[in-house]
């Protein structure tokens, strides 16, 4: 409906109280940050001499771009390490950012928190990585209690090494093929799977000349405990026993995490949201200016927000020296674009979506989301016009909004539900079934032609709306050479209306084209020819052409061509709309048939709800794309600028849930 106001807001202050103005501006939430060297080099800012300012121009040649640059990674890990320790989930809350805080001070109390917790952390994950060892021996130890041996005697032999091995049952067959060229013993103690389990008793001296025989057969060293003595079934009790009092260590030593989580754990909460906020800080710090002593930022700020915004920063620093500055956005608008916020009403805002999709509307233009959403519903419920399957479609939009808060898809269909229910009680359809209600206005394959008729005076009322937004658009920019002879201009409108008369005299009237008509529509396609030229005149511009003449007007011939086809096509185009409403009545149609050609009761209703599904799921989707490439290419295309840059405030998103 519009695009709100803007102004620029601007601080200047000592370099000590920046960071508590940038958590101001950012829990505030309404900045839209510039680049505030860029901004103050250009001829358009002019801060005015007097004994508040002496000090801030006095800073002017010494300004660069702000260079703190603070790494927060160690800070994320240990926060990270801390929540994952005290089994909490991360959440942005207001409160924890509100409070009065110095963040190194405060980080530093969590360093000391976390350094007394990973004590403990790291002792659990020792004995956890002891207690997976020991299973491991003992599954090792499982093969060895098929044959009557002492682990113990084993493994303290001082001439002949004893090892346990795992390969394939391939390799184990190579090995057998080649035990006589083997300095071991080497004997089967099992087979698993497709693995062979294997001992092998070597020669000390001999290790490497086996090693080599053994390295091309791809084995696994299964480990054994070496500080244990007797036979298998002996140790794995007595692993198992430590197991066991491994575990009970581990659940003492999670009990004090407990406590810890139970003294430490609102420090620990407030973290995330302070760690969160430093970030957004640090990165909004790149669009700042430094000088010797003192900072510079500049922003946009919604008019609606500016009030709340100078109290703000006028209450905090009630007793610091800063400098707060306000302009109007009409007067500073060559070197920074102002950001675009759309505001709508309720009903349309979810179309900004769709319209974001194609671009962001400039600052500079009309926002064409309302207009969009119109015609958008319109053209939609025209081509998919059923009481049934709007119906559908608008408690689909419905639950979307609602249970899953995906307010723009859920919009957006429970609006073009909405028209497609009102259309089908206009053709008189409920899910494909025109024998049900009457229709209030027309049956759609009763009455082809003026369907079709219909779709392009549809059609061109659009076009002309479109030629309508353009003209406005370009008084607003104050561009003559498009808004009075462009294309879509003022020229494009009545050459368009002339054509579209020309049209109906000769095909519909049967009568001939008059003369003047026709010297009408050359001057205005000569207007349109000459646009530049005329419009520099207008504006007394030293030179008539930006530049080369002679490309001028080969470029604006081809330009001519392109017009008279555009406009014949773009309004032909429109007749999709009627195509589409008798393709969807001819869709239900060949279902209708499909499902009397099944033979019963229960497969012709199985047809029809089948031919329904298809119909909401395909059709609806095709028809989706067509009203929005309408919408693209054929009005868009005329009026709609799309060269904006979207609102982006700096701002932290409170309440949300994250994982860190």
């Amino acid at each position: 409906m519009a695009v709100e106001k803007m102004k620029i807001v601007g601080l200047i202050g000592d370099k000590s109280l920046v960071s508590k103005a940038l958590r101001l501006i950012v829990l505030n939430g309404n900045m839209h940050f510039i680049n505030a060297l860029t901004y103050v080099n250009s001829h358009e800012f002019a801060l005015p001499p007097s004994e508040e300012n002496i000090e801030a121009l006095e800073e002017f040649p010494y300004l660069k771009t702000y260079s703190s640059k603070q790494d927060f990674s160690s800070d994320e890990q240990i926060i990270k390490t801390l929540f994952a320790l005290f089994d909490m989930s991360a959440k942005l809350d207001m409160a924890h950012i509100r409070q009065d805080y110095e963040y190194s001070s405060f980080i530093d109390d969590i360093r000391a928190i976390y350094e007394k917790v990973k004590v403990v952390a790291e002792t659990i994950q020792e004995k956890k990585d002891l207690i997976h060892q020991k299973r491991e021996y003992i599954t090792n130890l499982e093969y060895l209690k098929l044959r009557d041996l002492d682990i113990g005697q084993l493994s303290s032999m001082k001439y002949l090494r004893f090892r346990l091995l795992k390969l394939s049952r391939n390799n184990y067959l190579k090995l057998k093929k080649n035990y006589e060229n083997i300095p071991a013993v080497v004997l089967k103690i099992c087979e698993e799977g497709k693995k062979v389990i294997v001992a092998s008793v070597t020669p000390v001296g001999l290790e490497e000349t086996v090693e080599k025989i053994f390295s091309s057969l791809n084995y696994t060293v299964l480990p054994l405990p070496d500080d244990y003595n007797g036979k298998a079934e002996v140790i794995i009790e007595k692993l198992n026993q430590s197991i066991e009092e491994d575990y009970n260590c581990i659940n003492k030593l999670k009990q004090s995490i407990r406590e810890y989580r139970e003294f430490y754990g609102a420090t620990v909460e407030k973290a995330y949201s302070r760690l969160m906020l430093e970030k957004k800080v640090e990165g909004v710090k790149a669009y700042l200016a430094e000088g010797e002593k003192l900072f510079f930022m500049f922003g946009f700020v919604p008019q609606s927000a500016l009030l709340d915004l100078k109290n703000l920063l006028e209450t905090s620093f009630k007793h610091e020296e800063i400098i707060i500055l306000t302009d109007d956005v009409e007067k500073n608008s060559q070197s920074f674009m102002p950001p675009t916020k759309l505001i709508n009403p309720r009903i349309f805002a979810p179309f900004e979506a769709l319209v974001k999709m194609y671009g962001m509307p400039s600052y500079y233009e009309k926002d064409p989301t309302v207009f969009f959403g119109l015609t958008y519903m319109l053209l939609f419920g025209m081509m998919f016009g059923d009481v049934g399957q709007g119906l559908v479609l608008l408690s689909a939009g419905i639950i979307l909004k609602k249970m899953f808060k995906r307010t723009s898809l859920g919009g957006v269909l429970s609006s073009i539900g909405f028209s497609s229910v009102l259309f089908g009680l206009f053709y008189g359809s409920i899910f494909g079934s025109e024998e049900i209600i009457p229709a209030i206005l027309v049956r759609p394959m009763e009455n082809i032609n003026q369907m079709l008729i219909a779709a392009i005076i549809l059609g061109i009322g659009l076009t002309l709306v479109g030629y309508l937004y353009n003209i406005l658009n370009s008084r607003i920019e104050g561009n003559i050479e498009e808004g009075i002879f462009g294309r879509n201009g003022i020229s494009g409108l009545i050459f368009y209306v002339l054509l579209i008369y020309a049209v109906s005299q000769a095909f519909l009237a049967k009568s001939g084209i008059s003369p003047v008509l026709i010297y009408a529509m050359a001057g205005a396609l000569a207007l349109m020819v000459f646009k530049q030229p005329l419009a520099k005149k207008l504006q007394k511009a030293d030179s008539l052409y930006e530049g080369s003449p002679t490309d001028y007007y080969i470029e604006e011939g081809f330009g001519i061509i392109e017009t008279l086809l555009s406009m014949l096509s773009n309004t032909i185009s429109f007749i999709r709309v009627g195509a589409f409403a008798l393709n969807h009545v001819g869709l239900y149609i060949a279902f209708a048939t499909m499902g009397k050609m099944m033979g019963s009761a229960v497969g012709n209703v199985s047809m029809l709800v089948l031919g329904n599904v298809v119909i909401i799921g395909l059709e609806g989707l095709i028809v989706f794309i067509q009203a929005l490439r309408l919408e693209y290419y054929e009005l868009f295309a005329k009026y709609y600028r799309d060269d904006g840059i979207e609102y982006a405030p700096a701002r932290l998103k409170i309440n949300r849930v994250s994982s860190l």
